[in-house]
């Protein structure tokens, strides 16, 4: 059995390793409007409050940066 600590040890590093993981930019299915080479959300767990919401979206091959409507 583990104790207290060894549990908290290991959900801390799961939590981080999601966290990590949900903030590597994701492709999102929208051709850049310059080179028309699929467009990344940025930062994917992040929403900005705007009306409406909105997330950072870029191009990795033309360096296109911008946003889209969640």
């Amino acid at each position: 059995m583990k104790t207290l600590d060894e549990f908290n040890a290991d959900r801390r590093k799961y939590y981080f390793d999601f966290q990590k993981a949900a903030s590597e930019p994701r492709k999102n299915g929208i051709a850049c409007p310059h080179c028309g080479k699929e467009l990344l959300d940025s930062a994917p767990s992040v929403t900005l409050t705007s009306d409406p919401p909105q997330k950072n979206i870029h191009c990795e091959n033309c360096d296109y940066r911008g946003f889209r409507i969640v």
